[in-house]
């Protein structure tokens, strides 16, 4: 390849990585929708075809796991509405307990430091103006686009019903897309539906076991709202790094706030320590497994440029959208270099991976062979 063609392909790569960036951040709305609908038809796609194996029409059975879909997420929103009017109501002995451990801090700081109560004062109202000068606009940026959230989680559930129905159709389009010089179009897509809904299925299952965990090692030591902050917990475990330090440290706020012992905030970091270990070494790979898992650095890469791109709900889907990524390279011979730079040094077991037929272009007149025999001719 002369240098010509080179800067070209560059050039070529460097406006496509462009346009998308521009479509994804100018079609956020758009995207998001579908991107989140799409996931949610792959966890229910199982149980929709359960239902029409007893002989119901196929319109049934996607109604019938999109019903189940609301009853779940309405029964989580019960669940912490329900945490979340218990905190509300203790909200005034917490103000009052923060009020006590707040003077507490300003005499060991004055002791320690030497700074006066009345200049940590002074400092502390001079960032919560500067704080409520700017969180005045943040709130009615939220307030505002609460109406907006509402609008577009409505159409999800319809989303999912209309693709649970036009299952068939995609399959039938795949098909019609035909043979790519990397296998059949319609396997890549059979690939990585079955990897990705593996993967979604088996993080919904950590969220649910690191929430259990949590939930009953903070009541084991007596934790105010347990449930709530161990199942914020493994809300946040979903974004790397980030989501585990901050899932750490409001336990142990609260516990600081809440009880007279310090031992209380030492037995809520004990359990967030256990419950990482158990997740990291145990919970994690046994559940999820390496089919989709994606290095540190490109995890990284992807919460940060997702985060930029969508917000919070970009840094919560970064890490699924990356795996369908790795999914998508690691399926299509011509992109496996870019899955192996996304992805951890590990083997995928067979079962996992459907094995596609690359054709060679300079043979592509003869027949197609992945066996040792065609291998061992194209060696002579």
């Amino acid at each position: 390849m002369s240098s010509t063609e080179g800067l070209q392909r560059y050039v070529y790569t460097l406006l496509a990585v462009m346009l998308t960036v521009v479509v994804l951040y100018y079609g956020k709305p758009l995207i998001l929708l579908f991107v989140v609908s799409g996931l949610l038809a792959f966890l229910l796609l199982p149980m929709a075809r359960k239902v029409e194996s007893f002989g119901l029409p196929r319109w049934v059975g996607a109604l019938v796991a999109t019903i189940v879909l609301l009853v779940l997420v309405l029964g989580c929103f019960v669940l912490v509405g329900w945490q979340l009017t218990s905190f509300a109501d203790d909200l005034p002995a917490l103000q009052a307990a923060f009020s006590t451990k707040g003077l507490a801090l300003q005499e060991w700081i004055e002791q320690q430091a030497h700074i006066s109560q009345r200049d940590q004062l002074n400092w502390f109202n001079d960032r919560v103006a500067d704080l409520a000068s700017s969180g005045g606009n943040i709130i009615m940026q939220v307030f505002s686009g609460t109406g907006a959230v509402l609008s577009s989680i409505v159409p999800i559930p319809i989303i999912v019903f209309l693709l649970l129905i036009l299952k068939d159709k995609f399959r039938t389009f795949f098909e019609q897309l035909g043979r790519t010089r990397d296998g059949l179009v319609l396997d890549i897509m059979i690939n990585v539906s079955k990897l990705s809904r593996k993967y979604l299925r088996g993080v919904l299952l950590v969220i649910l076991i690191l929430g259990a965990i949590s939930s009953i090692g903070f009541l084991i030591i007596g934790l105010k709202y347990a449930i709530l902050l161990g199942f914020l917990i493994g809300m946040l475990n979903v974004v790397p790094y980030v989501g585990v330090l901050v899932g750490s440290l409001i336990p142990i706020l609260i516990a600081l706030v809440t009880k007279d012992s310090v031992m209380y905030a030492l037995g809520a970091l004990a359990v967030c320590l256990i419950t990482q270990f158990l997740e990291n070494n145990f919970i994690t790979p046994k559940i999820v497994g390496s089919s989709v898992s994606v290095n540190p650095l490109a995890s990284i890469a992807a919460l940060i440029g997702f985060g930029l791109l969508w917000g919070v709900v970009g840094m919560v889907l970064a890490i699924p959208i990356t795996g369908m990524l790795k999914i998508v390279c690691d399926s299509i011979p011509s992109l496996k270099p870019y899955g192996y730079i996304l992805g951890e040094d590990v083997e995928y077991p067979d079962e996992q991976q459907i094995h596609l037929p690359f054709i060679n272009p300079r043979r592509a007149k003869g027949p197609v062979g992945t066996g040792k025999k065609e291998k061992e001719k194209e060696k002579e």
